[in-house]
This record gives C-alpha cells, structure tokens and sequence, in this order.
C-alpha cells in the first residue's frame, strides 16, 4: 500500500514537467508563467479549444515589452496558422 501512495505522489510531482516537456516549454517559459500571469499550457489549450485543431509548437516571447505566448497550430482545415496569446490577459491574436 505505501508503495501505490508513492507512485501516486511521484505521477502528480512529474506529471506537469512531462506535460510541459511534451508541449516545449523550458526554463524561461516556466518563469514568464509565474506571477498570476496566463500560463504556457494553458493559452496552447485555449488555442486548441478555440481553434479545434492540433498543436504544433509553443514558445513564450517578449514583444513591445509585453509577454505573449506564439502558438503553431493545425486547423482542422488543414492550415498552419500563428496565433498569438498574451500572457497577461488571455486576448488572443
């Protein structure tokens, strides 16, 4: 039974970082999240959500002084389109 409460805890510890490796995120891409601002993850599934099509990259950027997420993403016509999320508010581009 510990042994099953280990595993659990160490699933819930690792699974975000796998997420955030599977999705691209690094180093600066995690700082940029922090302080109540709109997380990577979460603006490349608002994207996915909004677009219904399949994600293809995600990078946080700094733009005119502004944090903004650049998303790749795979419409489901099947075009390839930028979209851009500001971190701070969530508008999308």
């Amino acid at each position: 039974m510990p042994y099953r409460m280990l595993w659990v805890l160490l699933c819930v510890l690792f699974l975000p970082a796998a997420h955030a490796r599977d999705i691209g995120l690094g180093q600066t891409q995690w700082q940029l999240a922090s302080g109540g601002q709109l997380s990577l993850g979460d603006a490349a599934d608002q994207v996915q959500r909004r677009t219904g099509g399949r994600i293809l990259s995600a990078q946080a950027i700094r733009e005119q002084g502004r944090d903004m997420y650049r998303i790749k993403v795979l419409t489901r016509q099947g075009e390839v389109r930028v979209v851009m999320v500001d971190a701070a508010t969530g508008r999308m581009e």
